[in-house]
């Protein structure tokens, strides 16, 4: 055996296994079967890089077989039908298939077969054993910067008498089925092409922008290609040999007018970077971007299925950013890929308190990319500056209206979430510029629509919102509603404190200002706690709004504390957003949780999450719905964000200036780690070794500035802890916990070596 040949089996086997770091932790979810028989509640693994979408099943392709409503095929964000609200469905891209043939014989379903999905390296392997005679192994992944499919095979002859094999692979450039029928309102040509070896597809598609591109289909060896209408089939005789595997790899590559005219130049360009550097090139560029996704965050805890669910949800929660902003998912199933103003939010919140900037800023940014038509929408027949900005309930890439007809084009509430994500941009990266030229004046359109639309006034002087649609299950028209009267108050308040830090808009500030103590006052209770609207006889998770979404009250806060208890300790019936189920959804688990966490409790958020947890799908991934009888959009991005946001937020907190140190963490926990992100410009990175801190270090963006904060942790944290008394200005004690004081600049450490 050659050296080369040594290389590429230690390089291959470093693909079908974890790095050292990740062996046997929560990286990795790995499910096994026999023959078609799948374990249950299985969904295929999503191999995503935000553009291109798509789901792998356990023989490493995509039989057109239905899994909870979901068919296997190629998505790719932002290219959709159209035109009008609720027709701007998205283009299919076909989907691929393999045969495997030993001695003519089709083999069609494997004696046993395992897969493995790696968040890690966002890989997907799958093991197929083939009765005595073939083994076929696949790794395959969506590269992260670039559109691009990549699906290596790997053959091994279990038995002397298999002596070849024949492998095809198959690209169906259509819709999802069987039929050999070009989607819809597309046109397509093919060619055969020699270097590599393989076809492009030349299509141009009437959609809701009219768009052409080329789809190129290759492998790295000789094959031969054929064409059947819109079915491209690229096969190879293979040699087999036990001791030496055969090894094909087959790469789908997409490039179109929607990212620019010179898509036949991008296509080129990238085929040949593909050509030279190869798989083991290929797989390495998109281990690094990942890589560099992972290195900005992290949490280790000492429960390993929470932890595998919350890695699961954060590779989810990456996989599905798109660079528009977070949809429910790049599927047809979750609202044709859709923005919502409401479920955007979930995700943004779990990005930017993991410390992911770059890719969390991207929901604020759509937004003010799409407010001059929210402008429009709300001011067309107005004077601009008045009547603020009314953003659809779904939105297209462009900021159009895309919501089908229902009352819930009448939801205001989702106003505060777009809101609150472009405030606390700011408040997480402390970028005055951004906010002067991006944050702020998303908050002020959004605070102007509900002071000029929804805010009432009575005749006492009293202020309240008008009917509107809360939470669907509520009804269509609540007077004075808990949480959305929550979400207007947060973005008044947000929109007066920018308006101050900016030295702009004073007279409106006040006003906001003053609409928003008023609305406060308002807010609907009974008895000892806030309900969801008054009169309210059922349970809703909207009387939680105070605390989560919107954080207006801390634990001091007794009608908000009890209406959380209450929820908790009634609300099982009333758990989903739909009146279907009998448990709690992941995504409500999570909102509870995070409620729960700003009270400070450390029993029943991990409960919460621990539940979330029991009903994610086989590789970790959350449904909106998942129970023995209702089963509902898996790889839902909205809990995912919910469950991360959650548990980062029991381990850290910001409060103005304050930072929690694990507010909520189980006081059964004696070991943890993390490094998540806090208000500020700051990232705090934390180790707790049998019950005390280990490790305290502040990380600030800004290494020049002198930073000021107050850490609040549990006495017993810092029981015999020495503290670095070069920085810590205060100790305090009070109630069990410790306030310390500490002033710095740059990376500091908190925690000193005991002498």
């Amino acid at each position: 055996m050659t050296l080369r040949t040594i290389l590429l089996a230690v390089l291959w086997t470093a693909t079908l296994q974890p790095s050292t770091a990740c062996a046997g932790e929560s990286f990795e979810s790995t499910v096994s079967g026999t023959q078609e028989a799948l374990p249950a509640g299985y969904v295929p693994p999503m191999i995503s890089n935000g553009s291109l979408c798509t789901l792998i099943d356990y023989q490493g392709e995509q039989r057109q077989r239905d899994y909870a409503k979901m068919t296997p095929a190629i998505w790719w964000a932002g290219r959709r039908y159209g035109p009008g609200p609720g027709h701007d469905q998205m283009v299919p891209f076909g989907h691929f298939e393999q045969e495997v043939s030993v001695a003519g014989n089709v083999h069609e379903a494997p004696t046993s077969w395992t897969q493995t999905l790696n968040t890690r390296d966002a890989v997907v392997t799958c093991r197929n054993d083939y009765g005595d005679g073939l083994t076929v192994e696949t790794v395959a992944f969506t590269h992260l910067s670039h559109d691009l499919i990549v699906v290596k095979k790997r053959l091994f002859a279990k038995s002397p008498k298999a002596g070849s094999a024949r492998l095809t692979f198959q690209y169906r450039f259509t819709n999802p089925g069987n039929d050999n029928v070009l989607p819809r309102r597309m046109i397509c040509s093919s060619e055969r092409q020699e270097d590599p070896q393989g076809v492009d597809l030349r299509y141009q598609v009437d959609g809701y922008r009219p768009f052409e591109g080329v789809i190129s289909a290759f492998s790295d060896r000789p094959v031969t290609a054929t064409i059947d209408r819109q079915v491209v089939s690229l096969s190879a005789e293979i040699a087999l040999d036990a001791e030496r595997p055969a090894e094909l790899t087959f790469y789908l590559l997409f490039a179109d007018s929607i990212d620019g005219n010179d898509y036949l130049d991008r296509a080129a360009r990238l085929k040949s970077r593909v050509r030279e550097e190869g798989f083991d090139g290929m797989l390495a560029s998109h281990r690094q971007e990942w890589g560099k996704y992972w290195d900005e965050s992290y949490v280790q805890i000492p429960d390993e299925r929470l932890e595998k669910a919350y890695c699961t949800a954060q590779y989810h929660l990456r996989a599905n950013a798109t660079r528009w902003s977070f949809p429910v998912g790049i599927f047809p199933t979750h609202w044709a890929g859709k923005y919502f103003g409401w479920d955007e939010m979930f995700c943004y919140q779990a990005l930017i308190s993991s410390n992911h900037r770059d890719i969390a800023r991207r929901c604020p940014e759509f937004r003010f990319a799409g407010l001059p038509k929210a402008l429009y929408r709300a001011s067309h027949y107005g004077k601009p500056g008045i009547y603020g900005a009314r953003f659809p309930w779904e939105s297209l890439e462009d900021g159009t209206e895309g919501t089908p007809p229902g009352f819930w084009m009448e939801h205001v509430f989702h106003m505060s979430n777009i809101a609150l994500s472009a405030w606390f941009q700011y408040l997480y990266t402390d970028d005055k510029n951004y906010l002067e030229k991006t944050g702020y004046p998303v908050v002020r359109e959004c605070a102007r629509f509900f002071f000029a639309n929804m805010v009432y006034e009575s005749a006492d002087g009293g202020m309240f919102i008008g009917k509107c649609t809360d939470l669907e299950r509520l009804g269509p028209a609540r007077q004075n509603p808990f949480m959305t009267s929550c979400g207007a108050i947060y973005t008044l308040e947000a929109a007066a404190e920018a308006s101050a830090l900016l030295k702009t808009d004073e007279a409106e500030a006040a006003r906001w200002a003053h609409a928003a103590a008023k609305l406060r006052e308002s807010l609907p209770y009974e008895g000892d706690r806030y309900v969801p609207y008054a009169g309210c006889q059922e349970e809703s998770v909207a009387s939680l709004g105070g605390l989560f979404p919107y954080p207006l009250f801390d634990k001091t806060n007794e009608r908000q504390r009890n209406a959380v208890y209450h929820f908790v300790a009634n609300g099982k019936a009333s758990g989903n957003m739909y009146p279907v189920g009998k448990s709690v959804c992941a995504w409500y688990a999570g909102w509870m949780a995070a409620a729960l966490a700003a009270l400070g409790d450390r029993t029943e958020p991990v409960k919460l999450l621990g539940k979330a947890a029991e009903g994610a799908g086989c590789f970790g991934e959350m449904f909106e719905i998942n129970e023995p009888k209702v089963a509902m959009h898996p790889w839902f991005s909205t809990a995912s964000g919910n469950v991360v946001y959650a548990m980062n937020q029991m381990l850290v907190q910001s409060r103005n200036d304050t930072v929690l140190i694990a507010p909520a963490v189980p006081e059964a926990w004696k070991d943890y780690s993390f490094q998540l992100a806090c208000h500020g410009n700051l990232a705090a990175e934390v180790a707790v070794q049998g019950g005390r801190l280990a490790r305290l270090t502040l990380r600030p963006g800004d290494a020049n500035i002198e930073t000021e904060r107050t850490l609040v942790l549990n006495e017993g944290l810092l029981d015999g802890v020495p503290l670095n008394k070069s920085v810590v200005s205060n100790v305090t004690r009070q109630d069990g916990q410790c306030r310390v004081a500490v002033r710095f600049k740059g990376t500091v450490d908190l925690v000193t070596a005991a002498k």
